[in-house]
């Protein structure tokens, strides 16, 4: 008898150990299908403003005019103090510090302590964008990385009293990012070019 009960105990025990490791492979399988459901339905679809004559959009690709917006809107809230830059300027820094990459987030930083010890941060400041939007005014260097050209107008006020007034190009380069602070799906990477004064409006048109 004992060799037919060796044969059951051992036939129930394989059975046992089947059944394990089947509700374990299930397990994973459930929760791989679920994570593969979630980043299929987790993607960014940036959509440019002008659809009057269609638009190819793919998940996950920037377009030109909504790099333009961001680095317009995330430059001009950095540089307008409506206060004191000694309060705004680090306010606004923390505030917007995931719409601008690591590195440049460092030079930003930097550039904060080094108005503060040479005492140009006691002022108001404020930055306006004068010039109409064109396509020549971000270029597509290829994988989701544009450079935008910002021609702004700096206004800066010491208790009232203008100081500055003048014109500045801004050569401003944004990437797509993916960090999960970061809401809109880019950031500003720093400058591709030195920013520079100068007497014009707008950066020049190239008629087609």
């Amino acid at each position: 008898m004992s060799k037919p009960l060796n044969a059951l105990n051992e036939r129930d025990s394989h059975i046992w150990s089947l059944r394990v490791a089947i509700l374990i492979v299930a397990f994973f399988a459930f929760a791989l299908t679920g994570i593969l459901y979630t980043r299929q339905n987790d993607f960014f679809l940036h959509v440019p403003p002008d659809l009057s004559h269609g638009a190819n959009i793919k998940p996950g690709e920037l377009q030109a005019p909504n790099a333009y917006a961001f680095a317009s809107f995330v430059w001009r809230g950095l540089n307008d103090w409506p206060l004191t830059g000694k309060t705004d300027y680090p306010a606004t820094i923390k505030k917007l510090a995931c719409y601008v990459s690591p590195t440049f987030l460092q030079w930003i930083q930097k550039n904060q302590t080094e108005k503060n010890d040479s005492g140009e941060l006691s002022r108001t400041r404020s930055l306006s964008l004068d010039d109409a939007f064109t396509n020549d005014m971000v270029n597509p260097i290829g994988n989701n990385v544009f450079n935008v050209a910002l021609t702004t107008k700096i206004h800066e006020r010491i208790e009232g009293l203008p100081i500055k007034d003048i014109i500045v190009r801004y050569p401003l380069r944004v990437v797509a990012d993916t960090r999960p602070c970061n809401l809109m799906g880019m950031a500003l990477d720093g400058f591709y070019e030195q920013p520079e004064r100068t007497e014009r409006e707008q950066v020049p048109v190239e008629k087609k």
